[in-house]
């Protein structure tokens, strides 16, 4: 722990010096949280991406020992993201479950929605896209909710993801040429 800054040592590279809003909502409303529900535990999401960045850590060999920091790094600032998302839906009046709605059945997270990968350009690449998959997702729920607080949120939100992809794009230029 960085006594100066109360920030873990090494997380204020993977998210900007920007403050994050504090969670609001103009009032409770299922259907957004249903939107954000999707960000928080979907396919394409803030659990799905802690998941597979964790597990990509976990296997990287030593030589990739500068990309797997970096991806534990990101990993901690998608469960801030987590976070204020949890509390975003609950201020919207839905318990945060790791699940989304499909033709209103819950279909809750699983195992299988992480890219595990065979190799440290295979799972960049997976995880390249994934930041981009998310900015998108994030961009889309933003048009469809009209609350300023959960835009402001996104928007937020929208930055780390998008100085994620710079940071993977980055990595993968010098251990993968050709794939950023």
């Amino acid at each position: 722990m960085n006594r100066k800054s109360g920030q873990q040592s090494g997380r204020g590279r993977c998210t900007l010096p920007v403050p994050y809003p504090e969670p609001q909502v103009v009032a409770p409303n299922a259907y957004y949280a249903q939107l954000l529900l999707e960000d928080y535990a979907g396919m394409v999401s803030e659990v799905t991406a802690i998941n597979q960045y964790l597990y990509h850590y976990f296997t990287f060999e030593e030589k990739y020992e500068e990309v797997g920091k970096l991806i534990e790094c990101i990993s901690i600032v998608e469960m801030k993201h987590m976070e204020l998302l949890a509390e975003t839906i609950l201020l919207l009046g839905v318990d945060p479950e790791y699940r989304t709605l499909t033709h209103n059945f819950p279909v809750y997270w699983n195992a299988s929605f992480v890219y595990y990968g065979v190799d440290v350009c295979d799972r960049l690449a997976a995880d390249i896209t994934s930041e981009k998959e998310a900015i998108c997702n994030y961009r889309k729920h933003q048009e469809q909710i009209a609350d300023p607080y959960i835009k402001q949120l996104l928007e937020r939100i929208i930055l780390d993801e998008e100085h994620h992809l710079k940071l993977f794009r980055e990595v993968a230029a010098k251990y993968c040429p050709g794939l950023s």
